[in-house]
């Protein structure tokens, strides 16, 4: 029966369906890559989240490997091109995190419009700072949802429009007019038509290279004064620089980041970004929800058995 390596921790749900099935599973966390180029070569089957990297280099070492299962959305740690001339077959679980991504995108829109992380923060060191915690609604704001044809950025949208009452605008590369019927909110054709209409941006694209710095200095600098910038997908999506140059300036209000160029930030320009008052950051959190987690390995498990068995 497929033997399967399981590189980074996922929900048991899914590891018990594969022993079920008749899998050998092995969990080793926290491989280093010369310690997965060397083990690779035993399996048939590798799970990973987003810690581990399935290069080429793995992959030429992964002789009798089959499959490659992501728990998870994004597949930028897999190197996909390798994987199709070896005729390995790449898994994922894009459904899996619709709910918490969002749910967490609209979370940091309140915290950001509330200042609740100042809040706390003020708190927390003994001071009452009611005269510098004025906010704003989200049902006043109009929510431009970049990426609104995925399954996270038409939840966000929904969210927005049918539980706060806001305004929404949807931008996608293909057509979202029919979505935006659905749900309720207007499908706009440009980028800079949403860009410049938006009281908060929300972005929902998968990171390619034609959406690298897709939101870049004109774009950011074309936002409405004082607007706020959520980034739960990727973070190489947004040039950050120009983002803290705008968010110092006041030419944007505040951001909330789930996302970061490199993580945990380093020194330098990331970190500076991270300790602004007007900016709420988590740690690459979107699908870290019980329900989101055992979902992902579910997913995961049946599409490895349906894999091995068909072939």
């Amino acid at each position: 029966m497929p033997k399967v390596l399981v590189c980074d921790p996922i929900a048991q749900d899914g590891l018990a369906m594969l022993k079920k099935a008749g899998f050998t599973v092995e969990e080793v966390p926290n491989l280093t890559p010369d310690q997965l180029e060397k083990k690779i070569g035993e399996f048939d089957a590798v799970i990973v989240r987003g810690r581990t990297k399935i290069t080429s280099t793995v992959l030429d070492a992964g002789i009798k490997l089959r499959a490659v299962a992501r728990s998870g959305v994004g597949l930028d740690n897999i190197d996909l091109e390798t994987a199709k001339k070896k005729s390995i077959q790449v898994i994922s679980t894009p459904t899996a995190p619709t709910t918490s991504v969002a749910e967490l995108a609209i979370a940091l829109m309140l915290a950001v419009l509330r200042k609740i992380s100042f809040a706390d923060r003020a708190m927390k060191e003994g001071r009452w700072a009611k005269g510098e915690l004025i906010g704003s609604e989200l049902k006043s704001q109009t929510v431009g949802v970049v990426g609104a044809a995925g399954r996270i950025g038409l939840e966000v949208a929904r969210i927005a429009v049918e539980g706060f009452g806001a305004k929404a605008i949807g931008y996608d590369v293909i057509d979202v007019t029919e979505k935006a019927r659905q749900v309720g909110f207007r499908a706009v054709s440009q980028l800079s038509e949403l860009l410049s209409e938006s009281d908060i941006v929300s972005i929902h694209v998968p990171y390619l290279p034609s959406t690298h710095h897709l939101i870049g200095q004109n774009a950011i600098s074309s936002m409405k004064k004082g607007s706020i910038l959520i980034n739960t997908s990727r973070a190489d999506i947004v040039e950050g620089q120009s983002l803290l140059a705008a968010l110092k300036s006041g030419n944007l209000g505040g951001a909330g980041l789930d996302v970061f160029h490199k993580e945990p930030p380093g020194d330098g320009w990331e970190k500076e970004l991270v300790l602004l008052p007007n900016v709420v950051c988590t740690s690459h959190v979107g699908a870290q929800t019980l329900e989101s987690q055992r979902l992902e390995s579910t997913i995961v498990a049946e599409e490895l058995i349906r894999t091995f068995r068909d072939k």
